[in-house]
């Protein structure tokens, strides 16, 4: 039986489908392992979403632990995390990305099991360890791995892609996660456990089924440093490292002025959020065609700086006016904030691994997660200091070091390149 119309055409030797509609290339990819790797994560971020907001109200008030010891146990497996992300980079470097992949995933979904069972800090500090350390692992395998695959002329839509199809399964998770926020039961958080946790092992079944890749590093090559010493990189993480505090903007600085200083609704927070995971799904892949060779990029950055700090005089000027004006405003920031993640996206991926040695890609994007990681620690305290003791004078401060950040990209990251 034919289950394709009788226009399209697989290429065998590419495993590509040929003269397949634009509509349909844009939602379904033509290469078999970009789908098999996009329904994997799919499925994965959709149980992160259910998981996002569920997880610290089960243990704080569901279980009683209290918010600060679930922040606490939140903190020191994040940190946990954050020791193992460069040697995690050379075992995928070593071991190939499928087969990491693969075991983390079944890690991952067993940690997620455990957190059934756990009712003290002790126990929930090392579940949320095993949780984060898993995570390390699974998501350098699977970067690195979309990394390999394509062209250098088609990678830069592989990996918009597979970005958009992440976020649109942490946006559909997040609306099942306010089902089970609105009913409250502890029944339900722990069925949402339960489905989050078997998201990690259906993704270790796709994955098995994708082709193996040769590893990048001899068999019994010794782990070293020597990636430390590549000044570039660690100047383009720093930098990257500074840019990525917009998305906690979005995430703790948005809320807490919104709540704190402005008129608009609280409710409004989900429909600016949805707004903004909307645009990702629907327009990483088309910015992405609008990608640079990374000599080039200057501009790009530059211009993501600039629509940032648009952004934040948009979310200032919205403390005072009406509920109406106020939500119009804070929409009106999203739009220009959504388009400067979308550019800093695409750049930031450039960055990751073209300026790193191929044989030790995993590696230096596991250096690269070392710096997200470090301001996911540190970046909460520069957000709220920035807009809750300073106030509307909070967002200059943050626009201006977006653009001074971004101003020195092509003096320090891309000179010679």
């Amino acid at each position: 039986m034919r289950l394709l119309p009788k226009r399209w055409t697989f290429n065998r030797s590419t495993n590509r489908l040929r003269n397949v509609p634009k509509w349909i290339s844009r939602l379904v990819h033509e290469d078999p392992v970009i789908r098999k790797i996009s329904a994997a994560a799919l499925i994965d971020r959709f149980g992160n979403g259910l998981l996002m907001s569920v997880l610290v109200i089960y243990f704080a008030f569901v279980e009683n632990l209290g918010p600060a010891k679930t922040a606490l146990a939140l903190t020191i497996g994040g940190a946990a995390g954050l020791v193992v992300t460069i040697p995690a980079g050379h075992i995928v470097d070593r071991a190939g990305q499928r087969t990491v992949v693969v075991w983390s995933m079944v890690l991952n979904g067993l940690a997620m099991l455990s957190f059934v069972f756990v009712h003290t800090l002790f126990w929930l500090i090392i579940a949320f360890s095993a949780d984060a350390m898993a995570q390390v692992f699974s998501r350098n395998g699977q970067q690195t791995l979309i990394a390999r695959l394509g062209t250098p002329e088609n990678a830069a839509r592989n990996r918009a892609y597979t970005r958009a199809i992440n976020n649109l399964g942490i946006g559909l998770g997040s609306l099942g996660a306010g089902v089970a926020l609105s009913i409250n039961s502890a029944q339900v958080y722990r069925l949402i456990i339960l489905l989050n946790a078997s998201t990690f092992f259906i993704g270790a079944m796709i994955y098995r089924t994708i082709p193996y890749y040769q590893s990048t590093l001899r068999e019994r090559e010794k782990f070293d440093w020597s990636i430390i010493r590549d000044g570039r990189y660690i100047a383009a993480t720093v930098m990257a490292g500074i840019t990525n505090l917009h998305f906690l903007v979005q995430n703790i600085g948005i809320p807490i002025w919104v709540v704190k200083y402005t008129h608009a609704p609280r409710w409004w927070l989900s429909a600016i959020f949805l707004f903004n995971t909307a645009s990702v799904v629907l327009f990483q892949v088309r910015i992405s065609k609008r990608s640079k060779p990374l000599k080039d990029s200057a501009g790009q950055y530059l211009l993501s700086a600039l629509l940032l700090a648009a952004a934040f005089l948009f979310y200032a000027v919205s403390d005072g006016p009406t509920a109406r004006l106020a939500s119009a405003l804070l929409l009106a920031g999203m739009a220009l904030h959504v388009i400067a993640e979308l550019l800093i996206s695409m750049v930031h991926w450039q960055l990751s691994f073209d300026l790193a040695d191929p044989a030790r890609r995993g590696a230096y994007y596991g250096l690269w997660t070392f710096g997200d990681g470090l301001i996911e620690i540190l970046g909460p305290s520069i957000i709220t200091f920035a807009l809750v003791s300073i106030g509307k004078g909070g967002w200059a401060l943050l626009a201006s070091m977006f653009v001074i950040n971004a101003s020195l990209y092509k003096y320090i990251v891309v000179r010679d390149v």
